[in-house]
This record gives C-alpha cells, sequence and structure tokens, in this order.
C-alpha cells in the first residue's frame, strides 16, 4: 500500500475492515479501501471524532455521510501550495 506523503496536512489515522481513517486539514474522514482486510482498530478512541465516512453505493459511486459539523469545501496543503 502506498501512503501519499506530498500532502502537508494529511495522516493517516487509521485502518480496519475496508476503511482508512484519515486527518485531511482540520476534518478526521472515514474512507473505504478494499486492500485493507484486518478488523482490529489499533486507535478505536479516534473512529469516534471522525467528522464524515465516504459510504459507496452498490451501483457505483458513492455519498458522504456527514457525522459532525463540518463545511462542505476546504483547503488542504499539498507541496506547499493550498488545494
Amino acid at each position: 500500500m502506498k501512503v501519499v506523503d506530498d500532502f502537508e496536512d494529511y495522516a493517516l489515522l487509521d485502518m480496519a475492515s475496508g476503511e482508512k481513517l484519515e486527518k485531511w486539514g482540520k476534518y478526521i474522514l472515514i474512507r473505504p479501501d478494499p486492500q485493507i482486510i484486518w478488523t482490529k482498530k489499533e486507535k478505536p478512541e479516534l473512529w469516534k471524532m471522525a467528522h464524515a465516512r465516504y459510504i459507496r453505493s452498490s451501483s457505483g459511486g458513492g455519498r458522504w455521510e456527514k457525522l459532525k459539523d463540518m463545511k462542505d469545501s476546504w483547503l488542504v496543503k499539498y507541496r506547499r501550495n493550498y488545494f
């Protein structure tokens, strides 16, 4: 698995059961990743802090489910630039 390392505002916090727990700027997101096949969360307390979870659709694509108050868009730093 390749971990993204050019984002200055990104951190991989944990992963389990086909999902990644990631920090993008000030928000914590849960996103699917089929390569993650183990079930044990190393930091279960962090998963409770997630702001949103991406839920895949069986027909393709998916949607975001907000779990806490957050903006619909925000800036993150990539190679010293904001996007």
